[in-house]
């Protein structure tokens, strides 16, 4: 039976990349936008734009309830949430002026976006290893992440700022350097933990640029020249989109003024010794894990028995399990692809990535006392992804693996799917599995 479900994947499944994909992502948007209206606030609007705001009464599911009333403050044309850039809010706003000010017009654009990076992580992982198959697998895992799904399926800024940070990835792998700067400027005005993004990006051109030239001085060439052409034009379109919304709202004189104000903002999010801190280690490490997090929680008791109808959790998952064994074997093939001559190209960019967005948030927790969140793992979680099935793939017996830890991750995402339908909460139940 495996071996034919191989032969099937190997002959059938993978010939149309893109039209596979497609399918996913697909599914993904329909099963995003199933969930949008839940829940469904009870208050008015105005009830629900100035503190003080009952998030649960207000329909808003974890941090909706800072980025929702920003939104509407700008709307009216007021200046809020400068802590943060607009463009994810902006859609939030656009969603608005469309769909009305309920929850379709808070989640849809930003659910969409979520959805756009499925597909742009396949497209991606086979841009580094010219192989379809490892292509759909990585988009159908990260797709069916569950943790990553509920984030990127409410309001808040991580979506838009991944789905450009993927995109501007992609752009820069095909050297369209200019192009790939404007995205990632787009990223950059989306969540501020971009940069990080940005730094992944410029290191893995570094590495390759010492490859090709074989010499320091060429290749610090090579890479200035991406820089300016990258990097800077990033940082160029996130100024001009930082003056255009304080030139609107009034909000500073010039964007630099903003930014220093953003800086300063995040720096000062530090922790004491009495706050409980999930930290990063405890993102991943499936024997100590951080605890399991209600974003928004329904909770209905019948005959003795407690269920949630609705449940968003924040909560490591299955492939969140493999990450460290993903990093190791990375730096193993690094090693063995170079020794044999040749450049390592989705080794190094898996963990150029991981190193700048994931083990970034070690020193800034552990030393400086920066406040994190397992969310923040959500932006890591793609090259996860890509990871497991590039070394999981080739050997028979390790497909079969790579299959079997599929079929667990997308059990795990509908056992934990955050609204669920009275039959199926019926079944788990009678299952004795989490409902």
């Amino acid at each position: 039976m495996l071996r034919k479900l191989g032969k099937f994947l190997n002959f059938g499944l993978f010939r149309n990349l893109r039209f596979w994909l497609a399918v996913i992502t697909l599914t993904i948007v329909i099963l995003k936008l199933l969930i949008i209206p839940y829940p469904w606030p009870e208050l008015s609007p105005e009830e629900c734009t100035n503190p003080p705001i009952e998030g649960g009464k207000c329909g808003f599911i974890f941090d909706e309830a800072h980025y929702i009333p920003a939104a509407r403050k700008m709307l009216k044309g007021w200046a809020a949430n400068n802590e943060h850039p607009p463009l994810s809010k902006t859609l939030m706003m656009l969603g608005i002026l469309i769909f009305g000010d309920n929850p379709y017009g808070w989640r849809t654009l930003i659910t969409l976006s979520g959805a756009a990076s499925v597909y742009l992580v396949g497209i991606i992982a086979y841009e580094l290893a010219g192989n379809k198959k490892l292509a759909v697998l990585a988009a159908l895992l990260f797709g069916f992440d569950i943790s990553s799904f509920n984030i990127s399926s409410i309001a808040m800024l991580d979506a838009p700022a991944l789905m450009f940070s993927l995109l501007g990835a992609l752009l820069l792998l095909r050297k369209k350097w200019i192009l790939s700067g404007i995205v990632l400027g787009l990223a950059l005005l989306s969540k501020t933990s971009t940069p990080f993004v940005i730094a992944a990006l410029l290191l893995y051109v570094l590495l390759e640029s010492l490859y090709l030239e074989k010499d320091v001085r060429p290749a610090l060439r090579r890479w200035i020249r991406v820089l300016e052409l990258t990097g800077f034009v990033a940082v160029a379109v996130m100024i001009v989109g930082l003056a255009i919304y304080d030139y609107s709202y009034g909000a500073f004189k010039t964007p630099f003024e903003h930014i220093d104000y953003i800086l300063n903002y995040h720096s000062s999010l530090t922790f004491s010794g009495g706050n409980v801190v999930n930290m990063p280690l405890s993102w991943t490490n499936p024997i100590k894990q951080f605890p399991r997090t209600p974003y928004y929680i329904v909770s209905v008791r019948v005959d003795g028995k407690e269920y949630h109808p609705i449940a968003y959790y924040g909560m490591q998952t299955p492939l969140w399990w493999m990450t460290w064994i993903v990093a190791a074997f990375a730096v193993y093939l690094t090693y063995t692809t170079l020794r044999i001559g040749k450049f390592p190209r989705m080794e190094l960019f898996i963990l150029c990535w991981f190193a700048m967005n994931y083990l970034i948030y070690f020193p800034l927790a552990y030393l400086f006392h920066r406040w994190v969140y397992p969310f923040y793992f959500y932006v890591t979680v793609p090259v996860i992804a890509m990871g497991l099935p590039r070394i999981l793939l080739g050997d028979r017996i390790s497909e079969y693996i790579l299959y079997g830890l599929i079929i667990v991750q997308i059990t795990w995402f509908f056992l934990y799917f955050p609204v669920k339908p009275e039959w199926f909460t019926d079944f788990l139940l009678a299952i004795g599995a989490p409902a």
